[in-house]
Formats: C-alpha cells, sequence, structure tokens
C-alpha cells in the first residue's frame, strides 16, 4: 500500500495487503465521538482523551481523502474504512467483488465512488451516513444488506438491477424516503412495508410515460435508445418528472457510466430535425 497526492487528494492506494482497522484503538476513537457528539465538528480532537497510539491511529486515518483499490483486490472487510470523515472518493478496482459490513461507515465527506463492474455484495451498514446524493449499481450485484445506504441525506437518485435482492430496507433515513408511499414509520426499519418499499423503489420508471427515466437511469445507458424515445416524445420528455420528482436529465446527468450527454441528444435531434426540413 502506498499514499501520493492524486487530483489534488491524499490517496491511498490499497492493495488489501495489510489489515487497516484495529478493534480496540477504533473502540477507543468511538467512545471519545460519543463523548463529543454535541461538537460541532471534531477538528479539535487531538486534545480529546486518547493514547498516543489511538492519535497516530486516527491521524493516518483521518489523512485519507480518496481511496483507489488496485486490481487483484476481490473484497473490501469489516469496517476497513469506517469513520473516515475526509474520504471523497473511492475507486473501486473491476476485481472487487464483496463489500463487508460498515465499510465505509459513516464516511461522511463520501459523495462519490466508482463501483466495480463485477460487484455483487453490499453489506449491512457499508455506507452508513456517508454523502452520496446519486448511486447506480452494476447489474452484477445481487444482495444490498439491510442499512447499506442509511442515512444518506442526499440520496435522492437511485437505480438498482430487478435481479438485486433486498434484506431488509437498505435506504433507511435517506432523502428519497420522504416520498416513499409506504412509509408507515420514519426508519422502516424492520417493518412489513420494506418488501413493497424495495418494490416501488426497482419499479419507480416502469410506467409508460417513463421509459426515457428507465433510459437515462439504467447501467450505461444507450443513445440510439434514448433518440428514438426523444423522436417520438419530444425533447419536452428530459423534463418528465417521475414520482419522486426526478427527471431524466437528472439521471442522464449523474449517471457515472454514461458516455452520453443529453446536450448531445439535442444536438443530433436538432440536425436530423433541420435535415429533414431541408429535404
Amino acid at each position: 500500500m502506498s499514499v501520493a497526492t492524486v487530483d489534488g487528494l491524499v490517496t491511498l492506494f490499497y492493495d488489501g495487503s495489510k489489515k487497516l482497522w484495529n478493534y480496540e484503538l477504533d473502540e477507543e476513537w468511538e467512545d471519545q465521538l460519543a463523548e463529543h457528539h454535541e461538537d460541532e465538528d471534531f477538528s479539535e480532537w487531538e486534545s480529546w482523551d486518547l493514547s498516543n497510539e489511538c492519535k497516530r491511529y486516527v491521524r493516518e486515518r483521518q489523512s485519507w481523502q480518496q481511496i483507489i483499490v488496485v486490481e487483484g483486490v476481490t473484497e473490501i472487510t469489516e469496517a476497513t474504512f469506517s469513520l473516515c470523515f475526509n474520504i471523497q472518493r473511492v475507486i473501486l478496482a473491476s476485481t472487487v467483488i464483496q463489500i463487508h459490513k460498515f465499510a465505509f461507515f459513516r464516511c461522511t465527506s463520501l459523495v462519490y465512488i466508482k463501483w466495480s463492474v463485477n460487484l455483487e455484495f453490499i453489506g449491512y451498514k457499508s455506507f452508513d451516513q456517508c454523502n452520496f446524493s446519486s448511486v447506480f449499481l452494476p447489474p452484477t450485484c445481487r444482495i444490498v444488506q439491510l442499512w447499506a445506504f442509511a442515512e444518506n441525506k442526499n440520496l435522492n437518485i437511485f437505480n438498482i438491477p430487478q435481479d438485486t435482492e433486498f434484506e431488509g430496507f437498505p435506504f433507511i433515513l435517506s432523502k428519497f424516503v420522504e416520498k416513499c408511499p409506504f412509509r408507515n414509520s420514519p426508519t422502516l426499519s424492520y417493518s412489513a412495508d420494506c418488501e413493497e418499499a424495495n418494490t416501488w423503489m426497482k419499479n419507480i420508471n416502469n410506467h409508460e410515460d417513463y421509459a426515457l427515466h428507465r433510459v437515462c437511469s439504467s447501467y450505461r445507458p444507450l443513445k440510439e435508445i434514448i433518440m428514438s424515445i426523444i423522436e417520438k416524445k419530444g425533447l419536452g420528455a428530459f423534463k418528465t418528472e417521475n414520482s419522486i420528482g426526478i427527471t431524466p436529465s437528472q439521471y442522464l446527468k449523474e449517471n457515472p457510466y454514461t458516455d452520453v450527454t443529453e446536450q448531445d441528444i439535442i444536438h443530433d435531434y436538432l440536425m436530423k430535425m433541420l435535415g429533414e426540413v431541408v429535404v
């Protein structure tokens, strides 16, 4: 493992050769976090009642701003990056298959992750209290466990494969839950609503009016399909909101796997229309 500055961010190149999480030191750190939970920020943490060993441990973990997981790593083990408050970006190698419980727990600055195209499993609370605004899971993802993306306060856009199995409700206290029609309890924790809510989440764009939404939010959306829908429905289709107020434009903009932009589509559409007029 090595550390370097990449794109202006202090970056850890994680190869899995060393266990980064220490249970005893983490417990000491969490005890102090709990004691100072009312502080507006934790910038003065080095003055807290921590052992020197714990301070070194925390200092290293708080220095990381970006994690790049190198090829060959197949899993992110339990709590590897938990409570690393300054991690902003994570790039997963295509070899990563599993992300275990608490792997990125309370990485409160984490706003972007490039998923492995072979990812299969996301564990319990693995991204609890991160800061994602959108999630686009690859079609290989088979299991997402309870509270995996809990308390992502800005999470409003999501694309979940139809074949993915949810063990409980992954998105408790995230932004989109505010508009979930099956929310009898504030958290949807273990309630009977979980299955209905998960089904609703997977099928929110399945109505015939939302054909463009389905394409723009899908994994690697195809320009040809988008164009065919736009030619039938017109450019106004980009502004059509689904039942939680998301437009195809927003999906396309947030989708990290797309190589086409709305601007490309509009340009091609106008050129085609002008060509037909000229003819």
